[in-house]
């Protein structure tokens, strides 16, 4: 078995641990569904680089998916550290924080429709809302 496998092996049962252990910690079946769809949508392969880093376009999508709930949360309050860490990840820059936790809580009813309540689409509206008031909002 090649370090690549090994390395992608390890790197998912960390994730799937993770997952267990949320659902262990009173989570939804909403981020348990939100997580296994991301894990299922997407093989190691795609979201691992060559030295079993998770790619830093994927990171966001990684977290919000674990932390959907947390990050709910904290845009309802317009403030906590789920909302910076997503902030960090999609390169608010650090001058723009506070206008990026304000225009997330104020698009809260956008961002948790009930027609699209899954970590992919909170980042797609949360990039289109930036775009939009000329933000630098991105999933990289």
């Amino acid at each position: 078995m090649s370090i690549m496998t090994l390395k992608g092996l390890v790197v998912l049962m960390v994730l799937v641990s993770t997952g267990l252990v949320l659902s262990a910690c009173n989570t939804t079946k909403a981020t348990v569904d939100t997580f296994a769809k991301f894990t299922s949508s997407t093989s190691p392969g795609d979201w691992i680089n060559a030295d079993g880093v998770i790619q830093n376009d994927k990171k966001a999508r990684l977290f919000a998916a674990v932390a959907f709930e947390n990050l709910e949360q904290d845009i309802a309050r317009g403030n906590g550290e789920y909302l910076t860490s997503l902030g960090v990840l999609v390169n608010v820059p650090a001058g723009q924080q506070d206008e990026f936790r304000a225009r997330s809580q104020s698009n809260y009813p956008l961002l948790f429709a009930s027609d699209g309540r899954t970590a992919e689409s909170l980042l797609a509206r949360l990039n289109a809302r930036g775009k939009s008031s000329e933000s630098t909002v991105n999933e990289n």
